[in-house]
């Protein structure tokens, strides 16, 4: 069963004017032995155990990112807090776990309206605590993965149905180079398991890159995923799994007539699928002048993606400020050059 959840218009619509007074927002799953171990304890909090408290519009400020499920409910990261509403954005109630740094930076997946997974990274931290609810962040349940003796963050965050669900840490950033590990799910987030790693100063386990920085996990079934990402070397960076993130390998997809990917010039970035076989990748062209943004579409589950018509910058002397973009569904999507 694969997971759909596509923004409508009319909530795009209404995030804009909202967004107009709340400041910036930026746009938009075998182990080693020799990896990090990972240890869960399951913990329950209880409504005590959550910060609740109603948010007027004006102090929704520094928000990271919005997830909106439907036209009334959604949730919303700010730095070290989770905000949920449940009436189109005219109220939030903050419904942050209890415990979470006020400094820490969330990643989160959506599921539906009640369900949700969502991570608060914390600095020089040996351990990552998954917080999970199903009635909306009244109750939250969490486990925590031992990364000793790394300092880890997750990076991205999926689950494909209410039981299986991937994540990927970052451990380390350096020449080119991220040591990342990823950890599976096959109890909703209750327990997670290592399943392959790339550590500097350790061999690489089940062919997961150390090059290259990534900046994306995404499943589309329980085999079939994608790690996206760039790298200073040549070609479309892109690695796949077809055995649920165990093993990976690199893929190779076609550049667009007229295009170059020399020099870590391009960046892919994680997919979406609209069913098993249908989906779109997002890579960004970089190096060229004027800057390009492609989609790229499939309709073998993956097997071969094909660029469709390349969306530029309006002027080749305007600054670039990077691509923003929203998928509705199969044949909807909007592109934003910064400007």
């Amino acid at each position: 069963m694969v997971r759909k959840h596509y923004r409508l218009l009319s909530n795009i619509i209404v995030l804009m004017l909202m967004l107009t007074g709340c400041g910036n927002l930026n746009s938009s799953n075998v182990g080693n032995s020799q990896s990090p171990v990972s240890i869960n304890n399951n913990e329950t909090l209880s409504n005590s155990d959550t910060n609740t408290s109603k948010l007027s519009l004006g102090a929704l400020s520094n928000l990271t990112s919005i997830h909106m499920v439907n036209a009334m409910t959604g949730w919303a990261l700010s730095q070290g807090s989770l905000l949920r509403t449940v009436d189109g954005g005219a109220s939030w109630t903050n419904v942050t776990p209890k415990g979470v740094d006020s400094t820490s930076v969330g990643t989160l997946l959506s599921y539906d309206a009640q369900t949700l997974w969502v991570v608060f990274n914390k600095e020089s931290s040996t351990s990552i605590t998954v917080y999970h609810t199903t009635d909306g962040g009244q109750k939250w349940e969490s486990a925590e993965i031992n990364t000793a003796p790394y300092y880890g963050r997750v990076t991205s965050l999926d689950f494909i149905d209410l039981t299986h669900g991937w994540l990927l840490a970052s451990y380390d950033v350096s020449m080119g180079s991220e040591s990342v590990e990823v950890f599976q799910s096959n109890d909703g987030g209750a327990s997670w398991k290592s399943n392959a790693s790339a550590i500097l100063n350790e061999k690489p386990s089940n062919a997961l890159p150390l090059a290259g920085s990534k900046n994306g996990l995404v499943f589309s079934n329980q085999k079939n995923g994608w790690l996206t990402g760039f790298s200073h070397g040549d070609g479309i960076w892109l690695y796949s799994s077809s055995d649920g993130g165990r093993t990976w390998s690199q893929k190779t997809i076609v550049t667009p007539q007229g295009y170059h990917t020399d020099g870590g010039a391009v960046s892919t970035e994680p997919p979406h699928f609209f069913n098993q076989k249908e989906g779109v990748l997002p890579v960004e062209f970089r190096g060229e002048n004027p800057p390009a943004f492609v989609f790229y579409r499939t309709e073998d589950g993956g097997l071969s993606w094909t660029p469709t018509t390349p969306v530029q910058t309006a002027q080749e002397s305007q600054e670039y400020r990077g691509f923003h973009w929203s998928i509705i569904d199969a044949t909807h999507a909007f592109v934003s050059d910064g400007y």
